[in-house]
């Protein structure tokens, strides 16, 4: 039988993704308690006020279920089963930015997250390239199976 070396897809985990959902982690968790824990606190704690109470309190769940992600990232190995996540990622982004004019300006908690989103949202977007478009490695398949 033939053997040919095709280009083989490398789905191995870069640090980079590890590193990026470290640090990512720890904000998600503290925007997770300080909407969840004090709902009624968002003027003095968070970057915007958020009313009636109910509210942070489900964009609270939208902060977990990230941090709940990017742990999953920390421990994967294999990028195919994460990379569709980064979508929820670019999603969440893409309402933070439309939430904007709720935003005040005036507060370094906005800066902050301001700063926070579009760290995660370029870090997000070089990791998506990074990882869908680095070199194929050649390994062997058997043809004519």
């Amino acid at each position: 039988m033939a053997t040919a070396t095709r280009g083989v897809r490398d789905d191995r985990m870069l640090t980079y993704t590890r590193v990026l959902s470290g640090v990512i982690v720890p904000f998600l968790l503290a925007a997770f308690v300080i909407l969840y824990v004090f709902p009624g606190e968002t003027k003095r704690l968070f970057a915007w006020t958020i009313k009636p109470t109910m509210t942070p309190m489900v964009l609270a769940s939208a902060y977990l279920g990230g941090a709940y992600f990017f742990v999953r990232v920390l421990r994967e190995r294999r990028w195919t089963v994460i990379k569709t996540g980064f979508l929820s990622v670019a999603l969440m982004l893409v309402a933070a930015v439309r939430a904007r004019s709720e935003l005040d300006p005036g507060r370094p908690l906005t800066w902050l997250m301001a700063v926070g989103f579009v760290a995660v949202l370029a870090g997000s977007g070089r990791l998506w390239y990074a990882m869908e478009v680095r070199p194929r490695r050649a390994s062997p398949i058997r043809e004519g199976l």
